[in-house]
């Protein structure tokens, strides 16, 4: 089985693509009521989790022992100059009464995501605007700090080809690793699963 972790705004459903590929998969609902200590994944299964989803699945691998894993969109980059301020303003913007619209759109045009369109629909309802904030401040980058050294299961480190400063931290976490694949994929910018699903389908069955 393997555990899938989604990221900021994302849903379990996000992952229905690899159930109907025919893997066998767990995709919690960070913001639609599942807690993250629900996920409690055997020393049998996968983990795998992107961006956001990739922070906390460091997090679970420090309390359950995992086959392999699987990181999306995440690495070791280097201390980002006014991370937690910058997750604080969002925080204040998703608690305010912004328009949703205005709001998404603000999100989706920030550099990370490289002006590509999300291909995945985020409508108000599906989500607590607290929760959202909580999540900001809680599971920020600036906030979750792991000891990617002490890792000993298998990993594969999956970047997009134009998310270059998530290729490069992806490129230095594998480094680190004996046993670490990396797989910069083409044509893909921070959202790789859902921008290059075959590509990515294929990657993870190979890698599994």
């Amino acid at each position: 089985m393997i555990w899938c972790l989604h990221g900021f705004l994302g849903r379990g459903e996000d992952w229905d693509f690899l159930r109907d590929a025919g893997f066998d998969i767990r995709a919690p609902s960070l913001f639609g009521g599942d807690a993250l200590d629900s996920v409690r994944p055997s020393p049998a299964d996968a983990l795998l989790g992107y961006s956001m989803g990739a922070r906390l699945a460091l997090q679970v691998m420090q309390e359950h022992a995992v086959a392999r894993a699987v990181f999306v969109s995440t690495g070791i980059a280097p201390p980002e100059p006014g991370r937690m301020e910058l997750d604080e303003t969002w925080a204040r913007r998703f608690e305010s009464d912004e328009p949703w619209e205005s709001l998404i759109d603000s999100w989706n045009r920030q550099a990370v995501f490289g002006g590509r369109v999300n291909p995945l629909q985020r409508n108000e309802g599906d989500y607590d605007r607290k929760k959202l904030a909580a999540a900001l401040r809680d599971w920020s980058s600036a906030v979750l700090h792991t000891n990617v050294d002490a890792i000993t299961v298998p990993t594969l480190w999956i970047a997009g080809q134009l998310d270059r400063k998530y290729a490069d931290a992806a490129l230095r976490a594998s480094e680190r690793l004996s046993k670490a694949e990396l797989w910069i994929c083409p044509d893909a910018g921070h959202r790789v699963p859902w921008q290059q699903p075959e590509r990515f389908i294929a990657r993870l069955r190979e890698f599994l």
